[in-house]
C-alpha cells in the first residue's frame, strides 16, 4: 500500500500512462455520466452529481538553442484534469474530486500527477467548513501575488505562479455583517516542483527535490496555520491575512560540492523550507472604469540571497482602467473592451531579494473582443529597475466549436544577464500553443 506522503507528492511517470488515462476518459465520458446518475448507495446516494473537466495538448518551441546539456529546443505534452462533484442535503454537503496529470516528452520532471482537490464542503447558516485537499487563492494584483500563500506552486506547469498543488487542510469560515472570517489548519507540507536536468526555464544548477530540508519539527507533517478576513466596504474589497508555518517558496542553497582547481564547487541546489510568519493586506477599490489594486506583506524567518535571515516588506500596487467599446463603428472591434494595466512592485531587500519583483514596473493591456468565441488578448511587460532585465508576455485565447479552446502564450526575456535570478533564462524565450477540450 502506498504511503500518504508518496500519494500526495507530484510523481513522475511515463507518457504512455497519462495518454492511456486520457484516452479512457474521453472514450467513456457518456458511460461515466450515466453510471453517476444510476448509482445507488442507499441513504448515501447523492442528490446531484456531475462530471466535467478538460484534456489538452501542448506544444512549446524555444527561440534559441539550450544553454545546458540534455535540454531540447521543443517539448510536447498532454494533460488531463477531470472533476467529479456530488451533493447531499440540498447542496449543504458537497464532495469534489479533481485529479491532474501531465505527460511531457522533453523533461521527465514535468511528467507528474497531483490531486488538486479531494474535499468535503459543508454549509450551515453563516458557517462553512472544508476538509480535504483544496486550492485557495488570495490576492488582487496582476503580476505579483504576494499574499497568496496557502497552496504550493506547481512550478513545472508554468513560470507565472498561477498553477497550484492541492493542499491538505481544514478550513472553517463564518460570514458576518462586515465580511468573512476564515481560519486554516494545514497539516501537511507540499513541496515545490522544479524542472529537471532536461527541462528548460531552470537555473544553471538543477534543484534536487529529494535533498529538500524542512526546518520545522515534524518534517512533511509540520503544521501551518493561517487566518483571513475578507470584506467589502462600499467600493473597496479588503483582505487581511496572517500565516505561520512552513514557507511555500524555499530558499535554494548550493549543495553537492566537489573539488575543483578553483576550490569547492556546488553541483546542485537544495530547497530549504524555513519557518516563517507573514502578515498580508490585499485590496481593490472600484472607481468607475478604474480598478485600484494593492498587495503588501511583512514576513520574518526567511533568508535573502546572501543567506541573511531578516524581516522584510514587499508591496505591489497599481491600477487597471477599462476603455469600453474601443472599436465602436469599426466592425471587428465593435464591442471590444481594452483594459490598461500599470503596477509597481518593490521588495525592501533590494538586490538581495529572492524574488524577481524587487523593483519592477509592470505595464500591460487586456483586450476582450466580447465576441461569440470569447476571444481575448493579454500583453504584459515587467521591467526591472534594479538590474535592467525585462520580460514580455503575450497570451491569447479563443473558443472553437463543441467545447474546444485554442490558446497561445509567448514569453520573451530581454537583457537578463546581470540579474542573478533571471540570467539563466535569457535563452529560454518561448512560444506555447495549446488545444484543450472541455466537457
Amino acid at each position: 500500500m502506498r504511503s500518504v506522503s508518496t500519494a500526495w507528492r507530484a510523481e513522475r511517470f511515463g507518457a504512455g500512462a497519462a495518454l492511456s488515462v486520457a484516452a479512457l476518459v474521453l472514450a467513456g465520458l457518456s458511460p461515466c455520466e450515466a453510471r453517476a446518475e444510476e448509482a445507488d448507495f442507499g441513504p448515501f446516494t447523492p442528490e446531484y452529481t456531475e462530471f466535467f473537466g478538460k484534456i489538452e495538448g501542448e506544444a512549446t518551441l524555444f527561440g534559441e538553442g539550450p544553454r545546458f546539456a540534455g535540454q531540447r529546443r521543443h517539448d510536447l505534452s498532454v494533460a488531463i484534469e477531470p472533476t467529479i462533484r456530488a451533493e447531499w442535503l440540498d447542496g449543504d454537503l458537497e464532495f469534489t474530486f479533481t485529479p491532474f496529470a501531465r505527460a511531457a516528452a522533453a523533461d521527465d520532471d514535468r511528467s507528474h500527477y497531483d490531486i488538486r482537490e479531494a474535499k468535503f464542503d459543508f454549509r450551515s447558516g453563516d458557517w462553512e467548513a472544508t476538509v480535504g485537499l483544496d486550492r485557495v487563492f488570495w490576492g488582487k494584483t496582476e503580476a505579483n501575488h504576494l499574499v497568496d500563500i496557502i497552496n504550493q506552486t506547481d512550478a513545472v506547469e508554468d513560470i507565472d505562479d498561477e498553477d497550484n498543488l492541492g493542499q491538505p487542510m481544514v478550513r472553517v469560515s463564518r460570514l458576518t455583517e462586515i465580511g468573512e472570517f476564515s481560519v486554516f489548519y494545514l497539516p501537511y507540507v507540499r513541496t515545490r516542483t522544479f524542472p529537471g536536468q532536461e527541462g528548460r526555464l531552470r537555473s544553471a544548477l538543477v534543484v534536487d527535490e529529494d535533498a529538500r530540508v524542512i526546518e520545522r519539527d515534524g518534517g512533511r507533517w509540520a503544521p501551518s496555520f493561517a487566518a483571513r478576513f475578507a470584506g467589502v466596504f462600499g467600493g473597496a474589497d479588503i483582505g487581511l491575512s496572517a500565516f505561520n508555518g512552513v514557507a511555500r517558496d524555499p530558499t535554494l542553497r548550493p549543495g553537492g560540492f566537489v573539488a575543483t582547481p578553483g576550490g569547492p564547487a556546488p553541483t546542485r541546489l537544495v530547497p530549504v523550507y524555513e519557518t516563517i510568519t507573514q502578515f498580508g493586506f490585499d485590496g481593490q477599490y472600484t472607481s468607475g472604469a478604474t480598478l485600484w489594486k494593492a498587495e503588501a506583506i511583512w514576513r520574518d524567518g526567511q533568508e535573502d540571497l546572501r543567506g541573511r535571515e531578516r524581516a522584510f516588506v514587499g508591496a505591489t500596487g497599481g491600477l487597471e482602467h477599462t476603455l469600453f467599446s474601443v472599436g465602436e463603428g469599426t466592425g471587428f472591434l465593435e464591442n471590444a473592451d481594452l483594459g490598461l494595466i500599470a503596477e509597481y512592485s518593490i521588495d525592501s531587500r533590494g538586490r538581495n531579494a529572492t524574488t524577481i519583483f524587487q523593483n519592477d514596473v509592470i505595464l500591460g493591456a487586456r483586450l476582450a473582443l466580447n465576441d461569440i468565441a470569447d476571444t481575448s488578448f493579454l500583453l504584459t511587460s515587467a521591467i526591472d529597475h534594479e538590474f535592467g532585465a525585462a520580460s514580455v508576455r503575450l497570451e491569447a485565447e479563443t473558443r472553437l466549436e463543441d467545447g474546444w479552446i485554442a490558446s497561445v502564450e509567448g514569453v520573451l526575456f530581454v537583457n537578463g544577464g546581470d540579474d542573478p535570478l533571471a540570467s539563466d533564462l535569457r535563452d529560454d524565450s518561448f512560444i506555447r500553443m495549446k488545444l484543450a477540450y472541455f466537457w
